[in-house]
């Protein structure tokens, strides 16, 4: 049971939310804040308009899960065979994974994916729906230590309350960078598509064959066309303008 405290808390969390204007900085207090309330594996799903939440070009943000599962995840074709976050969203209140996977028939797509779920032993979490302004919906996903935390409708009211509040804070700072035009060379798209994907800049200076100064400055470039003052932030934005394909 949460105490007046841990109430006072949370309200200076959510101000706090209000004032944030890096996307990073706004998903890493989420992640300080629901693992200190007993979450140890959490995922942002910010998903393009009229797109579903598992399609490969939703923005991913995690934390605690396995690098095993995650390069599972991103694999071609996987991630559409998870029938949880759009049950979730359909239902548009926070679920319990096991019971979304018991909402509706599956495929067998859908039944291999669930398979390699067991395997990696992710079948306990929840999930939770975010609906912001202008059709702009994402997922987010939490899994708890100890599982029993998942049922405690106090924790998970709370984490709601949070996670609708960053979705709906990081839908605002793309609005007000909506304001102007941005046009991407193509060395630029290259660049902004690599680090989506998660590379470094020294990474992506050894697929662009270029030197390290020169991709440093061309990532630094890209931020400024984006107004984005990180890589989440950048990525989110490029899927938004309909810049990046991923």
């Amino acid at each position: 049971m949460a105490t007046k405290n841990q109430d006072l808390q949370i309200g200076n969390i959510l101000r706090q939310i209000a004032t944030l204007s890096s996307i990073s900085d706004i998903l890493e207090l989420i992640r300080i804040t629901v693992v200190n309330l007993g979450a140890n594996r959490t995922s942002y799903h910010f998903t393009p308009k009229l797109k579903s939440q598992t399609d490969h070009t939703v923005q991913l943000a995690t934390s605690g899960f396995s690098k095993e599962w995650l390069k599972l995840y991103e694999e071609a074709g996987f991630r559409e065979c998870d029938p949880i976050p759009d049950i979730i969203m359909q239902h548009g209140e926070p679920m319990l994974w096991q019971d979304a996977l018991t909402a509706r028939r599956l495929n067998e797509k859908e039944k291999n994916f669930v398979s390699q779920l067991e395997d990696h032993g992710l079948m306990e979490g929840i999930g939770i729906p975010l609906f912001g302004p202008k059709g702009r919906h994402a997922y987010s996903a939490f899994t708890f230590d100890p599982v029993e935390l998942a049922f405690d409708d106090r924790i998970v009211a709370t984490i709601t309350a949070l996670a609708s509040a960053a979705h709906v804070r990081i839908c605002n700072i793309l609005d007000k960078q909506f304001e102007r035009k941005v046009e991407l060379s193509e060395r630029e798209a290259q660049v902004i598509r690599l680090i989506a994907h998660g590379h470094s800049n020294k990474a992506i200076a050894a697929e662009l064959k270029i030197g390290g100064s020169t991709a440093d400055t061309y990532v630094r470039r890209v931020f400024a066309k984006l107004d984005a003052s990180d890589r989440t932030g950048a990525s989110i934005r490029a899927l938004e303008l309909g810049i990046l394909r991923l």
